[in-house]
């Protein structure tokens, strides 16, 4: 077996097979988060890797034992090597192969048509992160595949973090070793005067990947280009710390702290669990007040500039009709009055009649109830979660919650609130089913006892 490098091909010869006195079991680490694989077949150790969008599966010749694995898997490193930097040729490493022609021939055509093509063949190492990005956006802004808020997000993420660390990096300079600085160095950057959490860190990796892909098609890198194998996101925590709802009791000391114009808002939010978005893009025409229905048609959110815009709800089965129970009625019909007074265009209206400013709403009026009241303070969107956990608390059925709140199905509310919220009308030691089956069984033998 043969590999070369830039300069030239040089041949590196297995060593020599060597059959321990007791076979030992090939460790299960030999592959992981490594590209291609050694795999043990017939006896022998074969590679399994891809080349020029192709599987391809050679043998070493060596018989299978742990010393010829790991010295196999080291020769497959430098092979993937060679092939991302484009040094790689098959013939030279696999002479004896019956495909050594065929990849032969696809070779010198992939290098005949580079030499032909106008714009010639650029290599991960001649393009630089700075003069592609842009060209990504622009790309995906036209495509019309994502909305204003999320190309707002990614305009931020470039701006902030991406383009100052990787802007003067070549695409092929991205890698395990690259990430792992930008972790390092974004950890010391402060936003807003607090350091940026894991979870920002993981969402500026989600544009990364996705430029790296599309850089990867524009310029014809193929599969074997993925600066991302190996590579895992760091942890985020549980996601259970984030839900904090509010009981009966505190809802009722924010509620008494809320300014009047206020108090029908966030009584319904706390009713109905909808989005922030939803609620404030609310129309009087959207409320069926004759069949008690709401029908939820849109919502407020913001374009790339980050200027605010009434768009469409998150996804399609956000769009949607509740039936409103009274709970959530009375919080409308509080409302309604005020809206009669004011005549806004929106449901849901500031004190002048303007649509509500979420910055405004959170800081002076959220905020300043929760610290009026003595509660713990909390996000605007923890509404939403006391929603979805009081109603589960109750007993409700998961696929109503599921509606009201515009999920596809119950998996978000088995995935991300079940483990939360333990039924107050059940128990937490399988006490109710067991006695729902003893009370059965006692029935049958009632029954038995009667037939006797």
């Amino acid at each position: 077996m043969v590999i070369g490098n830039d300069s030239m091909a040089r041949v590196i010869p297995f060593p020599k097979s060597r059959q321990p006195s007791r076979p030992k079991r090939h460790r299960a680490s030999l592959n992981v988060n490594r590209e291609g694989s050694v795999r043990k077949i017939n006896g022998k150790v074969w590679v399994d890797f891809c080349y020029m969008g192709e599987r391809v599966r050679e043998s070493s010749e060596l018989a299978w034992n742990e010393k010829n694995a790991k010295a196999v898997r080291q020769q497959l490193n430098r092979i993937t090597v060679a092939i991302k930097n484009g040094s790689f040729i098959f013939a030279h490493v696999f002479p004896k192969s019956q495909k050594a022609r065929y990849f032969t021939e696809k070779e010198r055509a992939l290098s005949d048509k580079e030499e032909i093509s106008d714009k010639g063949h650029l290599n991960p190492n001649q393009v630089l992160f700075k003069d592609y990005v842009w060209t990504w956006y622009d790309l995906l802004k036209n495509s019309g595949r994502v909305s204003g808020r999320t190309l707002l997000g990614y305009k931020a993420y470039i701006n902030l973090y991406l383009a100052p660390f990787f802007g003067e990096m070549s695409f092929e300079s991205l890698d395990i070793g690259s990430f792992e600085r930008f972790i390092s160095w974004a950890r010391k950057q402060r936003y807003r005067k607090r350091p940026i959490c894991n979870a920002t860190i993981n969402k500026c990796f989600v544009p990364l990947k996705t430029i790296c892909k599309s850089a990867a098609v524009q310029y014809g890198w193929g599969e074997t280009y993925n600066p991302f194998f190996g590579f895992k996101k760091l942890p985020e925590g549980d996601p259970l710390e984030k839900i904090f709802p509010f009981s009966f009791e505190e809802q009722r000391m924010l509620l008494a702290e809320l300014p009047d114009h206020w108090k029908p808002y966030f009584q319904f939010a706390l009713s109905s669990g909808l989005r922030q978005g939803e609620l404030i893009a609310l129309k009087p025409e959207d409320i069926d007040w004759s069949r008690e229905l709401l029908h939820i048609r849109r919502a407020m959110t913001f374009d790339e500039n980050g200027k605010r815009i009434e768009g469409g709800t998150k996804n399609r089965y956000s769009r949607r009709t509740i039936k409103l129970i009274p709970a959530m009625l009375e919080g409308l019909i509080a409302q309604k009055r005020i809206h009669d007074q004011l005549q806004c265009r929106y449901f849901f209206c500031a004190p002048s009649g303007n649509p509500i400013n979420t910055s405004y709403l959170r800081q002076r009026v959220w905020i300043s109830a929760l610290e009026r009241a003595g509660v713990t303070l909390r996000a605007m969107k923890q509404t939403r979660h006391t929603f979805a956990t009081l109603a589960l608390s109750c007993g409700e059925n998961p696929l109503w919650i599921a509606r009201v709140m515009g999920h596809r199905n119950t998996e978000m509310l088995i995935k991300v609130y079940s483990k939360y919220v333990e039924n107050v009308c059940g128990s937490a030691d399988g006490s109710l089913l067991n006695s729902a089956f003893q009370g059965n069984s006692g029935k049958q033998k009632e029954a038995s006892v009667k037939t006797l």
